[in-house]
């Protein structure tokens, strides 16, 4: 089944998630610094705690990303990001992996019952397949059961092996999950939105941070939506193009 959503009319609404329950996958690459954000509770909220741990993609949508889940109706999230950070990898001046970076959320903020996952780009490099399977596995079984799981794919568009390898392991993870995860097909609005890329075509531009963001909180708030012990559909697709307002 295939939901198509009109444009909204501002940049924290544009295009809602729509749905596909068909398999796709392409990728995604890393991106510039490090930072934490946490925003406040919202008294209009209608959504729990969502949280989320990325790389420096995830870092590119710093500015924007808090006020993105607000938007959505979380009363509260918190966001941990690294440039080069994999699930269990890191540079040194990291403090943390992908792992314990979920470990960090919850000492500082508390669980969550829903996250975000915006890890992969270097994964996707480091990785075997066989290997990409247990290492994105080692992530759901830390955050653990009960937990809603939204993994946003990679788009690698001059390393496209690398990035079906890994948006295929992602998407039989999904498949596997009995519907504790979902993932976000980031990597085909991206394709269908390359004026975003940066000239590297790993980073992106201001523009394509912001857009990722709005993606990313529309898609956060539909994944709540779903009824308690509902079997969720294993791939997350938002329409091919998608353009903010400022």
């Amino acid at each position: 089944m295939h939901t198509s959503v009109p444009q909204l009319s501002t940049r924290r609404q544009v295009l809602r998630a729509g749905f596909a329950a068909a398999i796709g996958s392409w990728a995604a690459i890393e991106v510039l610094g490090a930072g934490q954000a946490i925003a406040e509770p919202s008294p209009s909220a209608t959504l729990g705690r969502i949280s989320m741990v990325g790389d420096s993609l995830t870092c590119g949508t710093l500015p924007f990303q808090a006020d993105d889940f607000t938007a959505a109706g979380w009363s509260h999230s918190a966001i941990d990001a690294y440039v080069s950070r994999g699930v269990r990898t890191k540079i040194k001046t990291d403090r943390y992996t992908g792992l314990t970076a979920v470990d960090a959320i919850r000492e500082k903020s508390g669980d969550s019952d829903t996250w975000v996952i915006g890890l992969g780009t270097n994964d996707s490099v480091i990785y075997s397949h066989n290997k990409q399977a247990e290492v994105i596995a080692m992530m759901m079984d830390h955050i653990g059961s009960g937990h809603k799981v939204m993994w946003v794919n990679v788009y690698l568009p001059e390393r496209l092996p690398l990035q079906l390898a890994w948006n295929t392991a992602l998407d039989q993870a999904a498949q596997q999950s009995n519907g504790d995860m979902v993932v976000l097909d980031w990597a085909s609005v991206a394709a269908q939105n390359e004026r975003w890329l940066a000239h590297d075509h790993i980073h992106y531009s201001r523009d394509g941070y912001r857009s990722r963001s709005t993606a990313i909180g529309l898609a956060s708030r539909d994944l709540r939506q779903v009824e308690s012990g509902s079997q969720l559909l294993a791939h997350w697709k938002l329409p091919p193009r998608m353009t903010t307002i400022s």
